[in-house]
């Protein structure tokens, strides 16, 4: 007879700990881009406000060399082989802007191997678009300001708008504004005479995010987020529509993943997908 094989308390690289909590408990599963320093809340910041027996895990991206070749179902084949992997149910899969995109893929592909599909939570998804693209290119260049010179950051923030203008499709405009990217950074950094391997960095970092969004788009929030709950501020994006669920939440966009406000509204759609004994 065979023996069942005992169920991984550790996460895969695939993934990051971010609550330990109780192994006896499903697990809690979030999809986000996440870096140090940024502005905006991130999952870490919602952890600490959940129960500590609540076992959260978040998505860590592949290999820059990978994600380059990655569409959004690599993407999700990749998060969901982990999973797979460590043999533990999972209760809900969160996704934070255009990471609810991928939740819900990622929550589609875990339904169909365990008794009850896991919840969708979504917080201000969106769909990858230009506008959004740009936005996020001026804000990296803005991180940049201690080594830029106003007039550099201005003429960036032109090469961006040119490069929207141009390009026929995300990925072809993710290409562009990496080059840019990272032109400028790396001619930044050396006329102040910082290490080449710093901007290096920054710049594979920012490739990898700009991946991370433009392969996204191969899923229709539309069919994605039927089934989905959506968290809500008012500086949602429209297409958060297309959840089937909406709950709003009186917090600032930059500050969903931080406020107690979510943290409640999100234990009392955990309590409620908690599987019965």
């Amino acid at each position: 007879m065979t023996m069942p094989q005992p169920l991984l308390t550790t996460a895969p690289p695939a993934w990051k700990v971010l609550n330990e909590g109780s192994s006896a408990e499903p697990l809690v599963l979030a999809v986000d881009f996440a870096v140090s320093g940024r502005p905006e809340s991130t999952f870490a910041d919602l952890g600490r406000l959940l129960a500590p027996s609540v076992p959260l895990w978040e998505t860590r991206q592949p290999e820059l060399e990978r994600a380059r070749t990655f569409d959004g179902e690599d993407f999700v084949s990749y998060w969901v082989r982990g999973v797979r992997d460590t043999g533990r149910p999972v209760r809900a899969v969160l996704g934070y802007c255009v990471g609810g995109l991928y939740a819900a893929r990622v929550a589609q592909l875990l339904a169909a191997e365990q008794d009850e599909a896991p919840t969708v939570v979504l917080f201000d998804p969106e769909p990858p678009h230009q506008a959004g693209m740009v936005a996020d290119f001026r804000a990296a260049v803005a991180r940049l300001c201690s080594v830029l010179s106003p007039e550099e950051s201005a003429l960036a923030g032109q090469a961006a708008v040119e490069a929207a203008q141009q390009s026929a499709g995300l990925a072809a405009l993710g290409a562009a504004l990496t080059e840019v990217f990272t032109g400028i950074t790396g001619a930044a950094f050396a006329r102040a005479e910082l290490p080449a391997e710093l901007a290096g960095e920054l710049s594979g970092a920012y490739e990898a995010f700009v991946a991370y969004i433009a392969a996204a788009a191969v899923f229709d929030p539309a069919v994605s987020w039927e089934d989905a709950t959506a968290l809500t501020t008012p500086a949602a994006d429209p297409h958060a529509r297309y959840a089937g669920r909406l709950i709003p939440v009186d917090a600032a966009h930059e500050d969903i993943l931080r406020s107690p406000a979510t943290a409640d509204v999100l234990t009392g759609l955990l309590t409620r997908s908690r599987p019965q004994s």
